[in-house]
């Protein structure tokens, strides 16, 4: 990623690092970015205080450094970027809302799709290996032998006392929103509003570079 930043900065881009992270963390921070050779920039942390604690709403640190650092440069364009693990999304979204024409491109990363997918698996396994479980406990029962088959056991069984909603997250053969398909609705809700080519989702660093490249 310090590529795509060093190579923005040689284009005369000024950096700004905005973070939920304490102001505590500053030194640690500070010595990754220089390790990792990202370009030199402004560094806004959050100052940590019982009442932030216990009233703040999480992001708005970063949106409130963000609005003061757009308020204090009128004249610029800005690009936001981030990651899909937190609000980002939302957030950055808020902001162009507000601050449309200084908003050129909000860059997400997506952190949340691999491992969305790779929970969808697992659960479909468990969801199966209990629905399975269940079908022979259910076959197996006295008081639902007169059911023709363990199928129509296990009907009698997932229709009683059991919400409609319950009913399709633990059967198997009915499909339902993935986590995935959950965050692909999620991005495309965050960008309803915006001109088009403003937001992207991004997986490789490289690619914010041919995004760039396409636009100049």
């Amino acid at each position: 990623m310090s590529n795509v930043y060093q190579s923005w900065a040689s284009e005369g881009c000024k950096i700004h690092y905005v973070s939920n992270s304490p102001w505590q963390v500053y030194p640690a921070i500070d010595e990754f970015l220089q390790d990792n050779h990202f370009p030199k920039g402004s560094i806004h942390l959050r100052p940590v205080s019982t009442q932030g604690l216990l009233l703040g709403r999480p992001g708005q640190h970063k949106y409130e450094s963000i609005v003061a650092i757009i308020k204090d440069f009128p004249q610029r364009k800005f690009v936001l970027i981030g990651d899909s693990g937190e609000f980002d999304p939302e957030l950055y979204a808020r902001i162009y809302h507000e601050y449309p024409d200084q908003i050129a491109k909000i860059f997400i990363h997506d952190v949340t799709s691999e491992r969305a997918m790779h929970a969808d698996r697992q659960g479909a396994s468990r969801s199966d290996l209990i629905y399975q479980g269940v079908k022979r406990l259910m076959s197996s029962s006295s008081n639902l032998r007169r059911s023709n088959t363990s199928s129509e056991a296990m009907d009698v069984f997932v229709h009683r006392d059991i919400p409609k909603e319950q009913q399709m997250a633990l059967d198997p053969r009915i499909p339902v929103k993935t986590k995935l398909e959950q965050f692909e609705h999620r991005m495309t809700n965050v960008s309803l509003g915006m001109r088009h080519g403003v937001f992207s989702v991004f997986t490789l660093a490289s690619q914010l570079l041919l995004v760039i490249a396409d636009d100049s």
